[in-house]
């Protein structure tokens, strides 16, 4: 995973690059917004281990698609450049509970067991980074950003009832954990402008993140079934969005 990081910002920087060349070769237009504001909301759809859910695998997160929303903010400072800033927020659903119940059933080998949330798998972001957009006309721009800063992710728990012989035993539970790391975001949006003071963006973006997370669990006497102290998993993947944008002009 830290290959793919790696190539990906690499990757970006050459589109980047390419663009702010081809931008001065051509010529165009120069952006005639000094300050944008928005308000962006969409779908948050993470891969890798995070979302596996195989109940024998430590690294899996049981975690599925979900969204964000979010405020942004960029400052141009000269001519198509400038800097951009994002507070997000992130949530993603949590699936494969019945694997769960399913595997602690087979574990502790008893009739039946029963699995519910404990918590929610969400993060808190706030990121900065350089900013660039391309006018292709007055009303369009390709616009690029690459931006890193902090997140602040929970990583939601469970509890576990286990029934055996028609007495049923107090939850095994696994609390929700928190964690801080560094966090990057990428990507590229279409912006149109609606009116004079007025954009609507498609975003695309890929992030990434990688909290080490410490995890309380109780009542877990018997040294059976599933039970992690630690969690250190990428929390990556793509945010489709779309940006409602506020211009202030020079």
């Amino acid at each position: 995973m830290k290959k793919a990081f790696i190539k990906t910002g690499i990757g970006f920087i050459i589109v980047f690059s390419s663009f702010v060349a081809y931008s001065q070769d051509a010529k165009p237009i120069i952006s005639s917004a000094r300050f944008m504001a928005g308000i962006t909301g969409g779908i948050s759809v993470p891969s890798g281990n995070f979302t596996s859910t195989d109940y024998g695998n430590d690294k899996a997160g049981f975690a599925g698609s979900g969204y964000n929303l979010g405020m942004t903010g960029t400052w141009f400072i000269e001519r198509n450049f400038g800097i951009t800033a994002l507070l997000s927020y992130h949530q993603y659903s949590y699936h494969g509970i019945n694997s769960m119940a399913a595997g602690f059933q087979d574990a502790f080998d008893v009739d039946s067991a029963s699995a519910s949330q404990k918590g929610t798998n969400h993060s808190i972001n706030i990121l900065v980074g350089p900013y660039y957009s391309i006018p292709l006309s007055s009303k369009f721009s390709v616009d690029l950003r690459l931006l890193g800063g902090i997140t602040n992710n929970t990583l939601a728990g469970y509890d576990v009832v286990l029934t055996d012989a028609g007495i049923t035993h107090p939850p095994l539970t696994q609390n929700t954990a928190m964690a801080n790391s560094f966090a990057m975001q990428g990507g590229v949006a279409l912006r149109y402008n609606v009116g004079q003071h007025w954009a609507l963006m498609l975003n695309g973006d890929y992030f990434y993140s990688k909290p080490d997370f410490t995890i309380v669990n109780v009542d877990r006497n018997a040294n059976a079934g599933r039970e992690i102290t630690s969690y250190n998993q990428p929390i990556a993947g793509v945010n489709t969005n779309l940006t409602l944008v506020y211009l202030l002009k020079h």
